[in-house]
């Protein structure tokens, strides 16, 4: 390996950016490789909730609380205040006794939570046309807009001297001696010493003259933007039948994931129009809420729901970085995978998290 290690970075979305933007930070040359949209397909179609709270394992949940702290300390880095804002979360997708198990789950686990009343809901929400009885309030958590901090994370490293590639698709890689030496792409042959591959859902498909694909099940989402309107949105709301939040621009994003394939017939517009139908029954609304940005995109999970995280298939140089809680995760994701490619330290918090759990 040369004295200033050369990385390629598959993927300029959140996850992608911000472990070029470590790697950099720790002296690599840093290139990133992106055959789509700069700042990433599933960062721009994702509601973008920063956030521990539906983590479903202890495991998880430690690794998400410590990543909403790392997103919070990059500030010292980043200038984000156009692209997110910490307004906590109000949460009542259940009620009663499941409302307030999940309340004791959090505060069990040492998590920042309060129940809050009827009228301290209606205190915090004015606008709120009927507040339920019970809400959970997790005043830590935020809301980001992905692909603007992705694309904020790749300006602050082309300031440092590194590389973006736009229009790049990466078809394969090339081994020496069993450790990677280059990749194959549509613009040629690029040598690196290490790749680190963020291709969210794409990691699915696999790349020739590597025998590794990552087994996903993925999800369609739909994300819908509306027109600025004046502010009257305080928290993330996660209620029981729509969950939305307000930009800093006075936008309002509201996101749904599907379970199952979307009928061929399904007109995004339709969707769109329902569920900004839920919000204006939810609001006293002061402006009507017009449609800005639809999109219909995927969502990457893994296929038992869990990141991947770490190196491929043993001293291969080949590392990988895939989950569906990308925008919290992806400041911590890039630090703790950095410092491990450069062979510095490897964090307990990746430890279930590892692609060899997928090799029989």
């Amino acid at each position: 390996m040369r004295q200033k290690p050369k990385i390629l970075i598959v993927g300029s979305g959140i996850v992608g950016a911000s472990i070029a933007l470590s790697c950099i930070n720790l002296g690599a040359e840093v290139v990133v490789l992106e055959q789509d949209k700069l700042g990433g397909a599933a960062s721009s179609k994702s509601f973008g909730w920063i956030n521990a709270s539906f983590a479903e394992s202890p495991a998880y949940f430690e690794l998400r609380n410590a990543a909403v702290e790392a997103f919070r300390n990059l500030k010292s880095e980043i200038d984000l205040n156009d692209s997110v804002r910490w307004q906590g979360t109000l949460w009542w997708e259940d009620s009663g006794a499941e409302l307030n198990k999940q309340f004791n789950d959090l505060v069990g686990r040492g998590y920042a939570a309060k129940l809050l009343n009827n009228s301290e809901i209606k205190s915090l929400e004015p606008y709120l046309k009927d507040a339920p009885e019970e809400a959970i309030l997790t005043h830590l958590e935020g809301a980001a807009e992905a692909d603007r901090v992705a694309l904020a994370m790749l300006r602050k490293l082309s300031d440092k001297g590194g590389k973006v590639i736009s229009g790049c698709s990466v078809t394969g890689l090339k081994f020496k001696k069993g450790h990677v030496s280059s990749v194959h792409t549509n613009v040629g042959e690029i040598s690196c010493d290490m790749v680190a591959i963020a291709t969210g859902t794409a990691a699915q498909n696999g790349l020739d003259g590597f025998d590794w694909k990552l087994p996903m099940n993925n999800k369609k989402g739909l994300i819908v933007q509306t027109c600025p309107i004046p502010d009257i949105i305080n928290h993330v709301l996660m209620t029981n039948d729509v969950h939305f939040k307000q930009n800093v621009d006075g936008t309002l994003t509201a996101g749904e994931i599907f379970s199952g394939n979307l009928d061929k017939g399904v007109v995004a517009l339709d969707l769109a129009s329902d569920v900004l139908l839920r919000i204006a029954k939810k609001l006293h609304l002061t402006a009507n809420l017009n449609p800005k940005n639809i999109q219909i995109g995927t969502r990457p999970v893994p296929i038992d729901g869990f990141p991947v995280v770490g190196n491929i298939m043993g001293e291969t140089g080949v590392f990988v970085a895939v989950m569906h809680s990308g925008v919290t995760l992806a400041p911590l994701i890039g630090q703790l995978l950095a410092s491990e490619m450069f062979q510095i330290s490897e964090s307990p918090l990746l430890k279930p998290f590892r692609p060899s759990r997928f090799v029989s």
